[in-house]
Formats: structure tokens, C-alpha cells, sequence
């Protein structure tokens, strides 16, 4: 009879904790532990113990025979061949929608400008050269259109009267921006082709006699190129942990300087009254604005609230449960676990957000009735059209609705900036990091990174008080006295 451990597991395989159905196998070999993931559906437990047996005992032998994973490539492998190998051995460690970024960065960014190489040819200098290249015009290159100087002139020779409006009654005729778009047309500033069509369309000309085409190279930000770098050296950490090569040249290569960070786009106070004006005010799905709403008043992330269910939320005590996200997979936007322990968490519902979301939810209903064998009853609070999950890119298209209906809004403002507001307010109202990060479901140490600038306010305002309370001992008739010596 095989061995069983004590969780009554076959020895040498464990289950991995928060992820069912998976398991780690592992055995010694020549003095080093090598280990592999198996997952299985089967909840039996006699059938479960059988299943994992017979897998730890065919990994045992692919171990013993050389023809792991780790066995697969050498370091004489291209890095691209290494790319395949590495994906697949993470694939049942991370999160889909992980996965799908780490792809996409392998594909788009790193095999087309190491794919070929070999991996023990690839060297620290030559890490660093690359990321200088990414941060300069690793974004690819563009075509952007500027107007040529016989047409700027041509559009001022052609202004409309003041009375009329001048040059705010031809971009509200465009539907382009006044403030900014139209403005940098005409002082010869790059804009997309559909903008120059418009433009050139609305002056009787073609797009090539009115505007020039050029080329312009993107540069990528040093925070994404630091992504980058993330994603590349934790393959060739892989590749040194499993024997293929001696070092990971990304260790000692030049990385780029992401310096401060910029403070996150968030409301001010009383900038919040504007946003929720202008939020009710455009015509925006309803899903999409109760989505925003919880991003606002509960602090969720996108994927939090577009993964919300109705079960999450007791009315009756007053608590929302997080714990699902609506997040990207293989097969699409799926209800997917979170990605922390620390992100499953309750929140107190705010009365005034209840009586919202009971008021949108005897409406969903309705609608829901109302399409019949069309609707897609998935449970969720901020469903799409049909019922289904919305996509990822919808609450940040309508903030930028919202900002473009009301330009005293911040112009950088996105949908995760709602997040960012409801934490800075947490921090303003005095509430310590600790419970601030349990609300939020972060660690103290990103939150007191990424709202440095919120604790700066509440400790000047602070000093404010203490400034203000001794004040008082002090006054242009009676000032404190300061002397030489004592006496």
C-alpha cells in the first residue's frame, strides 16, 4: 500500500492552499527537491488518492529519467523555445488574466527582440541596451497628421465672425474638442486621421492637401518598461533555479529609473458633488453607473464591482462581501477569484448606497423580465446589456464621458481614480493605515506608498491644529521673549 501522508494526500503531494483541485508533486532527486503541478476535478476521496498516486508516481519516473519540464531546454534553447517552456510550467500558479499579461509582454515586447538568441548569448549588457530601446521607442511607431501651413492659413483667412462664435463654431460644427483638439490643429499640432478628415472634409479638401502625414515613434512610460524587466527576469530566475543557467543576466543589467511616482488622479472633496452631478446627468447604461458608484463609495476595483452578485450583499445587517472579480480569461471575461486573501473582505454598506442599489435592483428585475429568454442571469449586480459580465475598457469609457461633459473635472481622471478618492478620504477623516488597508484590501506598505500624498495633507493639517492652539500664547502686544541670557 502507498504511503499516505498525514492530510491523507499520497506522500510527496500537497494541496495547494485557496486553489482546489490543485496540487503540488514532489520528489528529491540527487540532493535537489523538483516539484510540478497537477490539477483534477475529482472529489472523491478514494478516487481522488488513486488519481494522485498514479500521477506522483509517473512524475517520480519522468524525474528520475531526466524528462522534466526543466529537461526540455538547455541553454544552447533559443529564447523564444524558453518562453514556451516558461509559460507553461507557470500555467497552473497564476491567475488567468496574469497569464494573459505576462503573454502579452513576451509576445509584443521581449521574443521579437530576443526570440532568436540563445539563451546563454544573451548577456547583461545586452539586457540593458534593450530596455534603454523599449523606454525610447519600445511603443512602436504611429502615424499622426499635421496641418500644413497653406491650410492653417486658409482656416484663419476663412475664421467665422466673433458674433458667429469664430473658431468654437467650427470645432462645435466638428464635434472635436474646443479647448484642446481644434486649438492644437491649428497651431500645427499632431492629431489622428479621423480628427484630420474631419477637418479637411469640413473645408472642401482632401486629406492630403490639407494635412501632412508623418511618423512618430512611441515611447513606452518607465513604469511599463519596469514591467517588462519584472516579467523577464523572472524567466531566467526559472531558469537558473531549474540548473539551465548559471546566472539571470537581467540581475546586473542597467534597469530604468522609475523615480517618484506621480500622485494618482482622485477628486478633491469638493469635487465629488460635481462628478456624481455630471454622472447622473449623462446618458450612461445603468449597470455602468452603479459600477462607478461602487468604485466611489465602497473603494472596489473595476474587476470588484463589475463582479459584484446580488448573494455578495445583505441588506438587512448592512454588509457588502467581497469576493469575486470580473477578470480576463482564455475564455473571456469570467467571475474568477481574487487575486489576495487580503482583497476578500466586508465592507459596511452606507445607507445612502443602499437605498441606490435597492432602487436599481426592483428596476434590473423589470428589465430583466422584460427581455425574457434574451437576458443571461449571471447573478451580478452591474451586468451588461444582456446579463452578462461587462468588459473591462466600460467604466473607464464612461469617466471619460463624464469628464468630457464637465471640464472642471481633472482632465487624467479614470475609473480606478474613484478607488483612489475613497481612500484619500479614508486617510483625510483620520482613520490609521492598518484599518485603512483591511478596507481596501491592501497591504499597509502600498497603501502608505501609493497615498504618500494623503498622509502629507492629514499630517499639515495637524500641524495646523497645533499651530493654531499655540497661537493663543502668543500675540503682536505680548510676543514670547527671547534673551540673551537668563534674568
Amino acid at each position: 500500500m502507498a504511503k499516505q501522508s498525514k492530510s491523507g494526500l499520497p506522500s510527496g503531494v500537497i494541496a495547494v492552499k485557496n486553489r482546489p483541485g490543485l496540487y503540488q508533486l514532489r520528489v528529491m532527486l540527487h540532493g535537489q527537491r523538483v516539484s510540478e503541478y497537477y490539477s483534477t476535478d475529482e472529489t472523491g476521496k478514494k478516487k481522488l488518492q488513486s488519481e494522485l498516486q498514479k500521477a506522483y508516481d509517473v512524475f517520480k519516473e519522468r524525474a528520475e529519467n531526466g524528462t522534466l519540464k526543466g529537461g526540455d531546454i538547455t541553454d544552447k534553447s533559443t529564447f523564444e523555445q524558453a518562453v514556451v517552456w516558461f509559460i507553461n510550467m507557470r500555467e497552473l500558479e497564476l491567475r488567468e488574466s496574469t497569464q494573459l499579461a505576462d503573454n502579452f509582454l513576451f509576445e509584443h515586447y521581449l521574443v521579437p527582440r530576443l526570440g532568436k538568441f540563445k539563451l546563454k548569448e544573451i548577456t547583461s549588457p545586452m539586457v540593458t541596451k534593450m530596455l534603454a530601446e523599449l523606454l525610447t521607442s519600445g511603443g512602436g511607431s504611429r502615424a499622426v497628421y499635421v496641418a500644413r501651413e497653406d491650410f492653417i492659413r486658409y482656416m484663419y483667412d476663412h475664421k467665422p465672425a466673433r458674433r458667429q462664435g469664430g473658431f468654437n463654431k467650427v470645432a462645435r460644427d466638428l464635434g472635436i474638442g474646443i479647448d484642446n483638439t481644434f486649438v492644437r490643429i491649428r497651431g500645427g499640432k499632431n492629431c489622428d486621421k479621423e480628427v484630420a478628415q474631419k477637418v479637411a472634409k469640413y473645408y472642401g479638401m482632401t486629406i492630403s492637401e490639407a494635412f501632412e502625414k508623418k511618423q512618430v515613434k512611441k515611447q513606452l512610460s518607465a513604469s511599463y518598461v519596469g514591467k517588462i524587466t519584472y516579467t523577464l527576469s523572472a524567466l531566467f530566475t526559472t531558469c537558473v533555479k531549474n540548473g539551465i543557467l548559471l546566472q539571470n543576466p537581467v540581475a546586473n543589467a542597467t534597469k530604468p529609473r522609475i523615480g517618484e511616482m506621480d500622485v494618482p488622479a482622485y477628486l478633491e472633496y469638493d469635487q465629488i458633488p460635481v462628478f456624481l452631478d455630471t454622472l447622473n446627468a449623462v446618458n450612461i447604461n445603468s449597470s455602468i453607473r452603479i459600477s462607478l458608484m461602487l468604485m466611489l463609495m465602497l473603494g472596489l476595483r473595476s474587476g470588484e464591482a463589475r463582479g459584484l452578485r446580488w448573494v455578495d450583499i445583505d441588506f438587512n445587517r448592512g454588509i457588502v462581501s467581497i469576493e469575486k472579480n470580473a477578470g480576463k480569461t482564455k475564455n473571456g471575461i469570467q467571475l474568477t477569484e481574487l487575486k489576495t486573501k487580503r482583497s476578500k473582505r466586508k465592507i459596511e454598506l452606507p445607507p445612502a448606497l443602499s437605498g441606490i442599489l435597492t432602487q436599481y435592483k426592483n428596476w434590473q428585475e423589470k428589465y430583466a423580465e422584460s427581455l425574457g429568454s434574451q437576458w443571461q442571469e449571471n447573478g451580478v449586480v452591474c451586468p451588461n446589456t444582456f446579463g452578462g459580465l461587462l468588459f473591462d475598457s466600460a467604466p473607464n469609457k464612461a469617466v471619460k464621458r463624464i469628464i468630457n461633459a464637465n471640464k472642471t473635472l481633472p482632465c487624467n481622471l479614470h475609473a480606478h481614480s474613484l478607488r483612489h478618492t475613497f481612500i484619500s478620504l479614508l486617510i483625510a477623516d483620520g482613520i490609521d493605515v492598518a484599518h485603512v488597508a483591511n478596507i481596501a484590501g491592501d497591504t499597509i506598505e502600498i497603501i502608505s506608498k501609493h497615498y504618500a500624498h494623503s498622509f502629507a495633507k492629514r499630517r499639515a493639517a495637524a500641524m495646523n491644529i497645533v499651530g493654531n492652539a499655540f497661537a493663543q500664547f502668543t500675540s503682536p502686544t505680548a510676543p514670547f521673549r527671547i534673551t540673551g541670557s537668563e534674568g
